[in-house]
This record gives structure tokens, sequence and C-alpha cells, in this order.
């Protein structure tokens, strides 16, 4: 697709998706501008016994409710949890943050915890959290509290909180960087079901997916 000169960027856009962990202690992030991404994934087990996530096709995140007259290869398929019963999506929403600790735009899993807490923070400050110039910078401290992965609790510091223009280098950050959607393409119907089938159906089925593609090809070479 064409775009206009004014549009025109000199350079590649970064494409890679950087995850940014959030550590033990205090850390600190500025959020990139219409970059959340509100979404429900579902994981599922395939038969090299490790879990893939797939996004639910009829979560539609515009509106953030679900469209259960929408296809989903997850139901089409009738897949079930460990105790038998219709495997459900998980609240999976991300966005793009500036990681101070990196000097990097990267994608982080958010919490419901950390959203309400950044709404929060934004309203009482009546400032949006996201703007170039009077945008804030967030402290989220991740705290374990106890032995289990998921014994972990995340907190907002109010206190903490700086608002502040970005400098020129992290406006360009942004800049080089691809939108959220651009790095997270939602698959059609079609697209999912096969990688569901492959994940599920393990090798056997992409040595079968091979063969048909290598038919296909020597097709159009005869």
């Amino acid at each position: 697709m064409a775009i206009g000169f004014g549009n025109v960027n000199g350079a590649a856009k970064k494409s890679e998706v950087t995850y940014m962990k959030l550590q033990d202690g205090l850390n600190m992030f500025r959020i990139v501008p219409n970059s959340f991404l509100p979404s429900y994934t579902y994981w599922v087990k395939g038969a090299n016994g490790k879990d893939m996530p797939f996004e639910s096709l009829q979560f539609q995140p515009e509106e953030e409710r679900f469209d259960n007259s929408v296809p989903c290869p997850i139901r089409t398929l009738g897949l079930k949890d460990k105790d038998g019963k219709d495997l459900k999506p998980r609240w999976s929403y991300k966005c793009q943050v500036i990681n101070k600790a990196t000097g990097k735009v990267e994608v982080l899993q958010m919490k419901k915890g950390i959203i309400e807490d950044i709404k929060s923070v934004s309203a009482q400050l009546e400032v949006d959290p996201t703007d170039l110039d009077t945008g804030i910078w967030f402290p989220v401290e991740r705290k374990k509290t106890g032995p289990l992965p998921m014994n972990v609790e995340y907190s907002v510091h109010q206190l903490k909180c700086k608002s502040e223009p970005l400098t020129e280098e992290e406006r360009a950050l942004i800049e080089e960087s691809k939108t959220i959607d651009e790095l997270f393409k939602r698959e059609t119907f079609e697209e999912q079901m096969t990688r569901l089938k492959r994940h599920l159906n393990g090798p056997e089925d992409e040595k079968a997916q091979e063969s048909t593609d290598n038919e296909a090809v020597n097709e159009l070479e005869g």
C-alpha cells in the first residue's frame, strides 16, 4: 500500500516483540499513546505437552465484549480443560511502554490491579497518562508474598508518580517502533484453525501439511 510523502519514515520500523518483565522491587514505565490492546487468550496444551496461546476471536477488543456469534476454532473443536469443562479464555490485556530501566519501547502484559491503579491515579491527577507532554511515569512495585509463582503482589506508588514531557530521544523511540496492532495482527478463523490443529496433532500433522504444500508446488511447476 502506498503512503503519502508526509508519512515517510525513511527507515524500517522495528518489528520484534520485546516484553517488559516486572522485576522484584520498583519498576518505572511510561505508557505509549494508543497502545492498549484488550484481549482474552486460550492456553491450549499441544501434542508436545506444551501450552500455546490462541487469542479468543469472539472477544471484540474495540467494544471489550464477547460476541458468541463469531466463529471460534477452540469452540468448534470443543476443547476441554483438565477438569473436562469447556476451555475458557483468560484475561490478557497488553500495551506498549517505555521501560525506564532499558530505555526501550517494550510490551507489558498488564495485570488487572495495575490498570485499576493507573486509572485511579490518572483520575486523581486529572491527566492523560499517555500524553507526550504531561503524561506520567508509573512506579510499580513487584513483591513476592509466598513460595508459589502466583504469590506476587503489584502496587502503583502514587506519590512517586512523575509527570514530565518526553525527551526527543524518547519520542523518537515511539516513532521508530511498530504500533501494537502491527505487532499483534489478529488471525482469521482459518489461520487459527490451521495453527491449532498442527499444535494439537503434533509433528505428523506438520509433516502431512509439508507434503501437501510440496504437492501444490509440484503441480504449479508441472
